[in-house]
């Protein structure tokens, strides 16, 4: 019988833009001479929920496997399209990308309809859903479910060697079914994604996804991506370039979206690409010339001159800028080694050459006083200047401490207790309450809002996430 994998995101991923891992899986296979389809099954789901009266409650089902029974028929339907989304393929291996921890619900409820639907086809997941957080592999998942039977095996790390190899019959290669993989050697090896298979007018926010880089320069406490990949890898300018010429002639789509840490954690490749992307842009209509967006790392003035800005500018760039904290100590404690004239040179900039800043901050981080919450409070009113003059959107998200981190290995230096989840915590040495930190997070999304004007997203979640004190 020939070969033919589905290649299939997870939901739910709360993102309207497309999902990579399915189209750079696809080519992979392709290179290999292997039948394939990549289904980005998250963005239909996500498309079906948008305007559904029921979507809270739904919600509630993915992320806590919570059932309301208002909306059991809904969960059906979900559940039974998703299958025969998959099954109408007539799929002789089904390969499910997990890409957060919260589509490992879902996952369970898919698997058992597509026993039902396709009994004779292997189903293999992976991705960094499979995992609780990306430095914590959470095998009692992956091991649970193939027990069960809802699975037949599952390829943890880097799947873009070990899923050729396990449809080759190589169960044995690193990665399956083991924590012991191994990472590509080399991105610049890897094909150019194919996204044929994907619908673009599903998506309100069209762009093409790029992974320019894997792991990152720094090492922040809180982050469990350097756990994961604990050496920098990145692809060169001319690479990158070749990737984004080539979906340009493809798809018509002149705007792209870098999935990496870090953007600029090589300045000499970064703003050779840059260069790429300006000369391209030369003489084109706004609407023609190439966009893009980027997590950016915060340097000292004398690494982001003036001309990296006017290229940045060229290039349509919209920064998403990890600032973290802006309690200075807080922040260097944690890694984040810019001082506060760094933070405001770059507000500037971004100001003066029509850079678009997405500023990300971490709100009640573990070492923060009550004194550092009215700081922060204070500094946003001190810099209302810049709400949508650079600063297009402030992120303000709640603080959690994630497995395998640096600062989940320093709770006990830190006093702090930890909860069943990464977000429910409390630092005993600060006695600073549950509630306390949710009038803060109430507090600064007001001052951010109301009184300085920055745009913000909602923090129904998180408010919600702080009522539960469950140890």
């Amino acid at each position: 019988m020939t070969e033919k994998v589905v290649l299939c995101a997870i939901p739910y991923v709360d993102t309207v833009e497309p999902i990579m891992a399915p189209a750079l899986l696809k080519s992979i296979l392709m290179e290999e001479g292997v039948n394939s389809i990549a289904i980005d099954l998250n963005i239909e789901i996500v498309n079906k929920l948008k305007n559904h009266p029921n979507k809270k409650n739904i919600l509630d089902f993915f992320f806590s496997q919570i059932i309301h029974k208002n909306c059991i028929d809904d969960l059906t339907e979900i559940v039974n399209y998703s299958a025969n989304r998959i099954a109408e393929q007539h799929p002789t291996t089904i390969a499910l990308s997990l890409l957060i921890y919260s589509c490992q619900i879902f996952t369970r409820w898919l698997c058992s309809k597509l026993r039902q639907l396709c009994p004779d086809a292997r189903i293999v997941i992976g991705g960094t859903g499979i995992r609780n957080h990306i430095g914590n592999v959470n095998e009692d998942f992956c091991e649970q479910i193939k027990e069960l039977g809802l699975i037949d095996d599952y390829i943890v790390g880097d799947g873009d060697v070990s899923l050729v190899e396990y449809i080759k019959g190589n169960v044995d290669y690193p990665g399956i079914n083991s924590s012991n993989w191994q990472k590509v050697p080399d991105m610049n090896a890897l094909p150019i994604p194919n996204f044929d298979d994907y619908n673009f007018s599903l998506y309100e926010k069209i762009v093409i996804p790029i992974n320019d880089s894997r792991g990152c320069v720094k090492n922040c406490e809180f982050c469990d991506v350097i756990e994961y990949w604990q050496k920098f890898q990145f692809r060169n300018a001319e690479n990158i370039w070749e990737e984004m010429a080539h979906q340009i002639k493809c798809y018509g789509i002149t705007q792209f979206s870098f999935r990496s840490s870090l953007i600029n954690g090589n300045l000499k490749e970064f703003k050779k690409l840059l260069s790429y992307m300006q000369e391209y842009n030369k003489d084109k209509s706004k609407e023609k010339q190439i966009g893009w967006e980027g997590y950016f790392i915060i340097r000292a003035p004398t690494h982001h001159k003036k001309e990296l800005w006017e290229m940045m500018r060229d290039t349509n760039a919209v920064l998403l800028v990890g600032i973290e904290s802006v309690v200075y100590q807080v922040r260097y404690k944690m890694g984040k080694t810019f001082v506060d004239s760094d933070i405001t040179y770059h507000l500037d900039m971004g100001r003066q050459y029509n850079v678009k800043l997405v500023l990300l901050i971490i709100v009640a981080y573990p070492t923060e006083t009550l004194e550092d919450y009215e700081y922060s409070k204070q500094w946003f009113r001190d810099h209302k200047q810049y709400a949508n003059d650079s600063v297009v959107y402030v992120s303000l998200s709640y603080a959690s401490i994630l497995p395998g981190t640096q600062l989940s290995r320093r709770s006990d230096e830190y006093g702090i207790k930890k909860g069943k989840l990464p977000s429910i915590w409390i630092n005993q040495n600060l006695s600073i309450t549950n509630d306390q930190k949710r009038e803060y997070l109430i507090d600064l999304y007001r001052i951010c809002t109301e009184e300085c004007g920055f745009i913000t997203g909602s923090n129904e979640q998180t408010l919600e996430t702080l009522s539960d004190v469950d140890y």
